[in-house]
């Protein structure tokens, strides 16, 4: 019972905290549902504060409806292996909270936009070497409460003279202070008519800027008749599209990284179930080093090697024999265990002690032939005399010996 106490607290250990897990997920689930400030922007999540049905949506806004491709590295690295990125009239969605990036991505996005392609980004927080770049700034609107009103106006004449379109309790960004007017054209305002959605001209191609990406999420667009708000919103992108990237790798970056600073390990660290998964593997390998790193039964001891004992009773019953000077019968009896030894050792037959036999023996044990020769026709001697010499058992021993050390 005591070997099993580990197991079972272990098993106990295990079960509480997968219903920690369970419970604590289970609350966090209900928290994104009820607080529409926890916006995903992810393309699969089918919650308020995701982009599901812009995802799915968008092939149906242009002419192609080309399935978009997911992108889930840097710009910079997805520019330097996709060569239809620089071919033209390509377009690159990118929603998020904020955006980090590196003076590489931001010089390749100015280089794909100026190519003739189209970047259309809805971010709260732009990166401000990209603002820089295109002589941009913003400012936060310090009267931004999440439970409010947030509204979306469309100023293009061609739309109407000012198309609205509103829904409850989601944030509503910040807004541009200043622009360079000589390339930028205002597109839409929020309901304070300060200008949060531009686009900005760049060689033959242009970047388009919402402040707005509460817009282009899950509650937004299936609010009463918020879904044409994309079409408007899209309008300003080219009617036809030879590529539609939709970028997964902004939205989860908390910090500005260093040129270089990426790897597929953060692609997987980005998703909650996976963080679970492994620092819940992390604790079970401390829970099993803890409780199975002790030795459970006790060190065997080293069995000792079997020795062969046979000269050690050849010599026990040569003394008793010798003794009681029987040298006939002592000889008979070390033959016997001479031939049996012949027979364990090298599997011979030793019903016949001829020459073949002489010739076998001394290929298998490596002993010269005329050594094996002497010892058989000391045995045939024995076999027929009625008295043996001590002289002659002496020698007969001495050869008998020799063949045991010395046989391979």
């Amino acid at each position: 019972m005591k070997s099993k106490l580990p197991i079972i607290i272990v098993g106990a250990l295990i079960i509480l905290l997968l219903i920690f897990v369970v419970a604590a997920s289970v609350q966090n689930l209900q928290d994104q549902d009820q607080d529409l400030q926890k916006q995903s922007f992810n393309y699969k999540e089918k919650k308020p504060g995701g982009c599901y049905v812009l995802f799915k949506a968008l092939p149906e806004l242009y002419s192609t409806e080309i399935k978009p491709k997911v992108v889930t590295k840097p710009f910079a690295d997805t520019y330097k292996k996709d060569k239809e990125l620089a071919n033209g009239y390509n377009l690159y969605v990118l929603v998020s909270d904020k955006l980090y990036a590196t003076a590489q991505d931001v010089k390749d996005m100015l280089t794909y936009a100026e190519l003739g392609n189209q970047l259309f980004l809805a971010v709260n927080m732009p990166d401000s070497v990209l603002l820089e770049r295109l002589g941009l700034t913003i400012a936060m609107d310090t009267s931004h409460v999440y439970y409010r009103d947030s509204e979306q106006h469309y100023v293009n004449p061609a739309l109407a003279p000012d198309t609205a379109f509103s829904c409850k309790g989601i944030f509503g960004g910040d807004y541009f202070t200043s622009m360079d007017t000589s390339i930028t054209t205002i597109l839409g305002t929020d309901e304070q008519h300060r200008p949060n959605f531009i686009r900005v001209t760049r060689g033959s191609g242009s970047i388009l800027i919402s402040l707005n990406p509460s817009a282009v999420t899950n509650y937004f667009l299936m609010h009463e008749n918020n879904i044409a708000s994309m079409g408007k919103e899209f309008s300003y992108t080219n009617n036809y599209q030879d590529n539609i990237y939709w970028d997964e790798y902004y939205k989860y970056q908390d910090y500005k990284r260093s040129e270089g600073d990426f790897s597929e390990w953060q692609v997987l660290m980005r998703y909650p179930a996976m963080r679970w998964a492994l620092w819940l593997a992390i604790l079970l390998l401390i829970i099993y080093i803890v409780f199975e790193g002790k030795r459970r039964q006790r060190i065997i001891p080293d069995k000792p090697v079997i020795t062969n004992n046979s000269l050690e009773f050849v010599n026990a019953l040569g003394q008793l024999y010798y003794q009681q000077h029987d040298n006939a019968n002592l000889g008979q009896k070390i033959i016997q265990q001479w031939l049996e030894f012949i027979r364990t050792r090298f599997y011979m037959n030793t019903s016949y002690l001829n020459d073949t036999f002489i010739a076998t023996l001394s290929h298998k044990s490596g002993i010269p032939v005329d050594r094996v020769r002497e010892i058989i026709d000391s045995i045939h001697h024995i076999r027929l005399a009625d008295q043996v010499s001590d002289d002659f058992l002496n020698t007969f021993y001495k050869n008998i010996q020799a063949f045991y050390l010395n046989t391979k």
